[in-house]
Formats: C-alpha cells, sequence, structure tokens
C-alpha cells in the first residue's frame, strides 16, 4: 500500500526531505513505520522515540490530520492513502 510522509522543521533538516511516497506492507502501524523510515534516515528513531520506545514529549505525529494520541498511539494502524506528519517541538519566542 502506498502512504504519504511529511517531516517539518528540524526533522526535516534531519532526513533532508520534506515529504515523500512510499510503498509499505497492509496494516503497517506508526511504531512499524518509524523503524522502517529509521532504516533510509539513521537517526529518526533516537530523534523521536525515547529509550522506552514511547514518542518523545512535544512531538507530535498525525494521521490526516489527527494526533495520534487521539487514535491508539503509536500502535495506530495506517491504511492505503494515509499521510503521516511529523512535527518536532516548536522553539522560538
Amino acid at each position: 500500500m502506498k502512504i504519504r510522509v511529511k517531516f517539518l522543521a528540524s526533522l526535516y533538516e534531519l532526513t533532508g526531505v520534506l515529504k515523500t511516497e512510499l510503498d509499505v506492507p497492509d496494516g503497517i502501524s506508526i511504531k512499524e513505520l518509524i523503524s522502517l523510515l529509521s532504516m533510509r534516515y539513521r537517526n529518526l528513531e533516537t530523534e523521536i522515540l525515547d529509550e522506552t520506545g514511547n514518542l518523545k514529549p512535544m512531538y507530535n505525529i498525525l494521521v490526516n490530520g489527527r494526533a495520534i494520541e487521539w487514535l491508539n498511539g503509536l500502535a495506530t494502524k495506517l491504511k492505503d492513502g494515509d499521510e503521516v506528519v511529523f512535527i518536532p517541538p516548536a522553539a522560538g519566542g
């Protein structure tokens, strides 16, 4: 199945990619997607997940515009055509 992935702000700088389309296994979870993406973008997993495998505070992941915390967290299953957006913490003032 095909999904679209976007990396915003510092995650764009880390990956060098703003958006991409990927072929992934049917029913892949967000956590499995992060592991898959980490094979391509080496530091992604350690950047957004803590040592226990949970999403670090202030990071957000959206699936079709909805925060995964309101879905099934990192266990959220993806469907063909979904868009996943990785959002790092915002800084500034």
